[in-house]
C-alpha cells in the first residue's frame, strides 16, 4: 500500500508519511451536536457556521475525534522540539502516541544526518531566534565545519563500536542532526495546536517545514476544519 508522503527540508533524506486517519469534518459537527442527540449525514452550511464557531470559541473536544497516524523521519533536533508536544498534552494518555526508533536497539554506522541548505545568523534581540542568513563567504566556512564535525562523531561512534562499545553507551556522542523516525498518533485537536505554535512567529524554519507538510497532508482528510482554522487567525 502507497500512503501519501513529503520530504520537508527537501533533501531526500526527510519524509511525512500519513499511515492513518479517522473522521472528518463531519464527525466533528456530529460530535458536537451529541449534546441535543442529533446529527447532520450530509455537509452543509449549517454545519460549517457550527464548525467555525467551535474553532473561534475554541471549544475543542469534538476535535479530540478526529485522529491522524503519522510516520516521520527528522533530524534529532526537531523531533525532541516535536516531542514537547507529547509531554505538555493534557491528554497524553489517551489523545497521543509517540514510538520512536531506538540507538541503543539500532546501529547508527549506516546514520543519515542533516545538512542545512543555507545556514543562518543569530538574532540580536531573539536569544533562540535566527535572522537572515549569513554572507556567503561564512556559509563556506559554516558548512566546512559543520561536514567536518559530523565526519568525526561518525568515525568516534565507528571506532568506539569496534573497540567493542555498546550501542547504547556510543549513541551518547551522536550529534543533533542524526536522523531519527517515529510514529505520531494525534488528535486533530492536538495537530492544530502543534501547526499554531510551530508555523508560527519565532518558529525554527525546519520544524515550520515539517508543520507545513502535516497541514498540506491533512487538509485533505477534513478541508473545512483548514478553512475554520485559518479564518480564526490560525490560532488554536
Amino acid at each position: 500500500m502507497t500512503f501519501p508522503s513529503l520530504d520537508p527540508l527537501n533533501d531526500g533524506k526527510s519524509k511525512v508519511t500519513l499511515l492513518d486517519s479517522m473522521g472528518n469534518s463531519l464527525s466533528i459537527v456530529n460530535d458536537a451536536r451529541q449534546s441535543f442527540d442529533a446529527r447532520s449525514e450530509e455537509w452543509s452550511e449549517k454545519d460549517n457556521k457550527l464548525l467555525n464557531y467551535l474553532a473561534r470559541e475554541h471549544h475543542t473536544s469534538p476535535f479530540r475525534g478526529v485522529v491522524f497516524k503519522w510516520h516521520v523521519k527528522a533530524p534529532l533536533f526537531v523531533a525532541r522540539q516535536w516531542w514537547k508536544h507529547t509531554v505538555a498534552s493534557t491528554y497524553v494518555d489517551d489523545q497521543i502516541g509517540w514510538n520512536e526508533k531506538s540507538f541503543r536497539y539500532c546501529s547508527a554506522e549506516d546514520a543519515e544526518f542533516y545538512i542545512p541548505k543555507q545556514f543562518m545568523q543569530q538574532s540580536a534581540s531573539n536569544r533562540q531566534a535566527s535572522d537572515g542568513p549569513l554572507p556567503s563567504r561564512e556559509q563556506s566556512l559554516a558548512l566546512k565545519q559543520y561536514v567536518n564535525a559530523l565526519e568525526i562523531c561518525r568515525q568516534a561512534y565507528e571506532g568506539m563500536l569496534l573497540t567493542g562499545v555498546s550501542k547504547e553507551q556510543a549513541r551518547a556522542i551522536l550529534p543533533p542532526a542524526l536522523y531519527t523516525s517515529f510514529c505520531w498518533t494525534c488528535s486533530l485537536q492536538t495537530l492544530l495546536h502543534f501547526l499554531s505554535l510551530r508555523q508560527g512567529h519565532g518558529a525554527q524554519g525546519e520544524i515550520i517545514a515539517y508543520a507545513q507538510a502535516l497541514a498540506d497532508l491533512a487538509f485533505p482528510i477534513a478541508p473545512e476544519v483548514f478553512s475554520a482554522f485559518a479564518e480564526n487567525h490560525y490560532s488554536f
